[in-house]
């Protein structure tokens, strides 16, 4: 895959513009940001509400914000505020410019004098904070050690009919139809358990202690996003956690959720893939159709592929 395309989709699911690394080398110093593995895995996951009848959830009246240094803050708001009024809370609170911050929600760049509740935004969110030093023009480069190009795989033409394969002891839907870009993700964590690299008996096979698959697009459905949808199907079922983080395992639902992008006159979407701790996940039924899966925690989701497919 072109990196040219792969910068246009990054730029489509983060409402930013994303250049190549050779690019930034010639654009120094002009308001790029590295967009790294941390940032790109919490910035995109879909949170959302999840149905509770437990009234000792705390109601909580603020959101997170995480910097791109790791620094964590809490700001009071109200849902009815606007962004502009939380990003003048945070100058107060960490004294940076407002024309210098960059707030981003479940993957898109959040602004202006929309409201927080317009935007979706609930209490207990994680938002994440970019900041310009010069107050220039925003953008992000991709560096080479974000992917992990040996474990690309071209699915486009690949048919599973007929063949079962497993991960995490749960079916995995393989995205055929897409491309799939890797990122890097071995030793990022506490093991590699979880990605199943060792021991696997065949391709279909499982191994003991990795994570099941699942996909999710940032975008919306009939004005919805995945987690609204899921947060809809799941009513009528009770869970001990209040929020949660979205995904399915069958990627033509996550189709339906994918950010459209066009290049070079072509249309094309993106979702992306995950791994999903099983020890806690909560399966929502759809009828005929399949799974939507909730995760109470960031930790709960990995995403370690791009899938980018173009539109019939």
């Amino acid at each position: 895959m072109s990196n040219t395309l792969l910068t246009a989709a990054l730029s489509a699911v983060t409402n930013s513009n994303v250049i190549s690394y050779g690019e930034y080398i010639k654009k120094r110093n002009n308001g790029y940001i590295r967009l790294d593995h941390e940032y790109f895995h919490q910035s995109h996951l879909i949170r959302g509400k999840v149905p509770t009848d437990d009234m000792n959830i705390e109601l909580r009246s603020y959101v997170i914000i995480k910097s791109s240094w790791d620094k964590i803050i809490t700001v009071d708001v109200d849902l009815n505020e606007t962004i502009s009024q939380l990003k003048a809370k945070i100058q107060d609170k960490e004294g940076v410019p407002i024309d210098q911050q960059i707030l981003i929600c479940s993957g898109k760049v959040v602004e202006g004098k929309i409201t927080l509740r317009d935007y979706k935004i609930q209490y207990g969110y994680t938002l994440y904070l970019l900041i310009l030093s010069d107050g220039g023009t925003y953008g992000l480069f991709i560096h080479p050690d974000m992917l992990d190009r040996k474990y690309d795989y071209d699915f486009t033409n690949e048919n599973d009919e007929g063949i079962t394969f497993m991960r995490g002891n749960v079916e995995y839907k393989r995205p055929c139809g897409w491309n799939r870009i890797a990122l890097s993700v071995l030793n990022k964590y506490e093991d590699n358990n979880w990605l199943g690299v060792k021991n696997r008996r065949c391709l279909t096979s499982s191994v003991q202690n990795e994570w099941p698959v699942s996909y999710h697009g940032t975008a919306k459905l009939n004005c919805r996003s995945i987690a609204e949808d899921g947060y809809l199907l799941s009513k009528g079922k009770r869970f001990a956690f209040g929020y949660g983080i979205y995904s399915t395992p069958d990627i033509n639902i996550a189709y339906q959720y994918a950010t459209k992008f066009t290049y070079e006159g072509e249309n094309y979407r993106i979702v992306l893939q995950n791994r999903v701790n099983p020890n806690n996940l909560i399966k929502i039924p759809i009828k005929k159709v399949g799974e939507i899966w909730i995760s109470p925690n960031e930790e709960d989701v990995r995403p370690y592929g791009i899938c980018i497919k173009k539109d019939d």
